[in-house]
């Protein structure tokens, strides 16, 4: 049985660590001041008695001690192998565009059924984007269980709240069908052109896919630090904010404002700075979808960004999961306003500096 709500409100000071030396490694730039825990009363029902919206929710759940506090861990966050990573996005991502090459190659080309119109592609991209999902969630849970998760000796991860739960899993459905059918029409989906490398997927659709992720990490800055200086943009943002430690499925609650702006707009002008084509669309939504989750995961783990991560470390550019992580616990104060990357913090100067995973 999940433990009760907690109610206690706490505050945390980061503390200046030191090294064996006395050398002072990190100074505390802010204090987080941790509000009243939501109301999560679904989660002490059985399973059974728990309503549709809830049983949904229920895949959000990671292990029972991730929701309690936990002694702290006077070990540095193990480093997470990138190569792992990429092989689990390459046969969670791969398959659906198997299927459609597979199908146009032995579905002869007289027949009716060889191409596949546009409303049969969206349902079916649909489908295997909903799939990719619920696989993420669970890698991602999966991983708060082994590795447990950021700050957990202050304060565990948050469930979602009772009054957000048909909320939260409706604008999951909205999210993977707006960005389905988005990356149908901006990418220009052709229905006489299947999936295949060299042809719609370009051999260098690593880099423009980074490319498009680092265009939309700009606009996303751009807005998200906007959110978080002007007092009258802050209400359109706050409830994102409603947890200081979420779960990746929490990556996705927000305001109606924030969801035409996440979910259309932005990517609508990544996709105009880096055009990219209806299947590498498709690679590259379950790319954003899997560093939203991460992010939000609260994984106590040195995980960066599997596709330009290493390009970007060297300049200390590179996001893990820590410093999305710390952006919630700062609350409206911000800093961390990057989700893909840390260029546009470094540039500007809006870094906050990491607390446990401090590479030495």
């Amino acid at each position: 049985m999940p433990p009760a709500m907690t109610t206690t409100e706490v505050t945390y000071e980061k503390l200046a660590n030191l090294d064996d030396d006395g050398e002072l490694q990190h100074v505390p730039s802010s204090t987080v001041n941790y509000k009243l825990r939501a109301t999560a009363n679904w989660v002490k029902k059985p399973f059974k008695q728990r309503s549709f919206w809830e049983r949904l929710a229920t895949l959000d759940l990671a292990s029972d001690k991730c929701y309690v506090v936990q002694p702290q861990n006077p070990n540095p966050p193990p480093n997470l192998n990138v190569w792992r990573e990429r092989l689990w996005l390459i046969i969670t991502i791969a398959p659906a565009l198997l299927i459609q090459a597979l199908w146009y190659y032995i579905i002869p080309e007289t027949s009716y059924f060889h191409t596949w119109h546009p409303i049969f592609a969206f349902v079916f991209y649909h489908l295997a984007f909903v799939a990719f999902t619920i696989c993420l969630i669970k890698h991602l849970t999966y991983y708060m269980d082994v590795y447990g998760t950021f700050d957990e000796h202050n304060r565990p991860r948050d469930y979602v709240p009772d009054k957000y739960v048909p909320r939260l899993l409706i604008s999951v459905l909205i999210y993977t069908l707006a960005r389905t059918g988005g990356g149908l029409i901006l990418g220009g989906y052709n229905r006489h052109a299947c999936p295949s490398l060299g042809h719609t997927i370009s051999w260098l659709f690593p880099v423009k896919i980074g490319l498009w992720l680092i265009s939309l990490d700009f606009f996303f800055y751009s807005y998200h630090r906007a959110v978080h200086t002007f007092p009258f943009l802050w209400k359109y943002h706050s409830k994102h904010h409603s947890t200081k430690h979420p779960t990746p499925l929490q990556s996705i609650l927000a305001d109606d404002i924030q969801e035409i702006i996440e979910i259309f707009l932005i990517p609508l002008l990544a996709s105009l700075v880096m055009p990219l084509s209806a299947h590498e669309f498709w690679i590259a939504q379950c790319i954003l979808m899997y560093i939203e989750g991460m992010g939000h995961s609260g994984v106590r783990a040195f995980w960066t960004h599997p596709l330009i991560g290493e390009v970007l470390r060297p300049f200390g550019m590179d996001l893990t999961i820590e410093d999305h992580d710390l952006h919630h616990r700062y609350g409206k104060s911000g800093q961390n306003y990057g989700k893909q990357t840390r260029i546009f913090d470094r540039i500007f100067n809006t870094i906050s500096e990491r607390v446990e995973g401090i590479e030495k």
